[in-house]
């Protein structure tokens, strides 16, 4: 099964108006940025998906999709295909020199990969007939607990949008803060129309600031009864401060990390209770496996992606046996279309795991068509390669 084609379609698909901050923190930008939209086509006819993260443009993926174009799908690595341009790096570009590096054991696995990634797994599963999460070890869960999302928000926005969600099948909510807001008072009107079951995890993104003002803040949400975590208070520099901070037993402490130093350094430390994953399809499942050996529950993070990439979450925690926390997908409740037929809508706090082979979706074409700002398609015919 040979990559004989690739299209790729830039996107841009806007937020609900007023969905993500109420107008005194300004408008939401993080839907302003294109994502790339990929369908990597064999000779047998199937179509690979995949979607790219934020702000990876057209010219992060020319070069590691023409390293595609020609390959046998069968004698890929699917854990770390051959994507990294190694041209103008000073430390690999002779890989063919008389001692070759032993770049196998190299890591050049990049975020930025993640639509391509994707894209040859979803193949893989069409070529095999077998779901994405089968590819990864087996599911074992068919429902991924999921919670809604939101920007910096007043109480009375907050509550409102909570209290859509829950009728939308979310059972929580996480939402962007800082020092300055009135978390106490988005809690409040949230338990207020939601009920205390209703649980919260509030992500500042470092916007505590600093241990002592950190533990200030969870003192007085303690007292509102609906705070399930704290993600990433204060600067991930400083474990020692998480340490501290985790040891009040207020409530759990979350840290974002991925396949990485912080992982292990959070874990030896004992900085936090549980973490948010992102990365690659195969990033996050080594990283969740660590985390099960440290007997530390995790969820899938998300960029507030479209329908290609939840998809694939939803496979990846399904196939983590820590992923047992609420993960951050969406659905269409976020932006105004997830460009997918299938609208991935949550049910009592949970997401049905999509079925058939791959990631079991499909493209919206008319949906893609509406958001499509450019396309480009790379085939064999541009990149010939030598016989024999």
């Amino acid at each position: 099964m040979k990559i004989t084609r690739i299209d790729c379609h830039q996107v841009v698909v806007p937020a609900h108006p007023g969905r993500v901050n109420s107008p005194e923190y300004g408008p939401a930008i993080f839907d302003l940025p294109p994502k790339i939209i990929l369908e990597i086509h064999t000779d047998d006819g199937l179509v690979g998906l995949g979607e790219s993260p934020r702000e990876i443009d057209e010219s992060a993926h020319r070069a590691p999709l023409a390293k595609l174009i020609g390959q046998d799908l069968s004698l890929l690595n699917f854990q770390e295909p051959p994507l990294a341009d190694l041209s103008n790096n000073d430390l690999f570009a002779h890989p063919n020199q008389s001692r070759p590096h032993r770049l196998l054991e190299q890591s050049f696995n990049v975020y930025s990969h993640l639509a391509i990634h994707t894209a040859l797994l979803d193949l893989l599963g069409k070529k095999t007939n077998l779901p994405l999460s089968a590819l990864l070890g087996g599911a074992y869960r068919y429902r991924v607990p999921v919670d809604t999302w939101m920007g910096r928000m007043t109480p009375e926005d907050s509550a409102r949008i909570c209290a859509q969600a829950k009728r939308d099948g979310f059972a929580g909510a996480k939402m962007k803060c800082a020092l300055e807001d009135d978390n106490v008072g988005r809690a409040a009107a949230i338990r207020d129309a939601c009920g205390a079951d209703f649980k919260l995890t509030f992500d500042p993104n470092s916007r505590f600031y600093r241990y002592g003002e950190a533990a200030g803040m969870l003192k007085r949400l303690a007292d509102v009864g609906n705070i399930g975590c704290v993600e990433d208070p204060f600067n991930k520099s400083d474990l020692e401060g998480y340490r501290l901070l985790r040891a009040h037993g207020l409530f759990p402490l979350a840290i974002h990390a991925g396949y990485n130093a912080l992982l292990m350094d959070a874990i030896k430390t004992e900085a936090c209770d549980l973490f948010n994953l992102g990365g690659t399809p195969w990033d996050v499942r080594k990283a969740a496996d660590i985390c099960w050996l440290a007997n530390l529950p995790s969820w899938h993070g998300s960029g507030v992606d479209l329908g290609i990439t939840e998809a694939m979450c939803l496979h990846v925690a399904a196939s983590c046996k820590s992923m047992s926390r609420p993960s951050d997908m969406f659905g269409r409740t976020i932006r105004q279309h997830n460009l997918i037929t299938n609208p991935l809508t949550p049910q009592n706090g949970a997401i049905p795991l999509p079925t058939g082979p791959g990631l079991g979706v499909e493209l919206d074409r008319d949906a893609l068509d509406n958001h499509t700002i450019k396309q480009f398609t790379l085939c064999e015919s541009d990149f010939p390669r030598p016989r024999g």
